[in-house]
């Protein structure tokens, strides 16, 4: 008979996912931000979406990490 791992936990796929998501959001709220902050202060509506892709950028590195060290990748 198998015996049951300490990773099959339910609620710990729940916290990961719930993590992963509050994460991306706040990085893209972050980077949105950060780009509308420059766009204002230097001019132009670049900075706005350089921004956005910063903050997914970083999302990404975020979530990748957070999956490997709670994921077991």
């Amino acid at each position: 008979m198998k015996r049951p791992n300490s990773n099959d936990n339910p609620w710990r796929a729940v916290a990961l996912t719930s993590a992963i998501g509050i994460d991306l959001v706040v990085c893209l709220a972050a980077g949105y931000f950060f780009g509308d902050w420059l766009s204002g202060t230097l001019g132009g509506q670049f900075w706005l979406l350089g921004g956005f892709l910063l903050g997914l950028v970083t999302g990404i590195i975020s979530i990748y990490f957070m999956i490997k060290q709670y994921g077991g990748l």
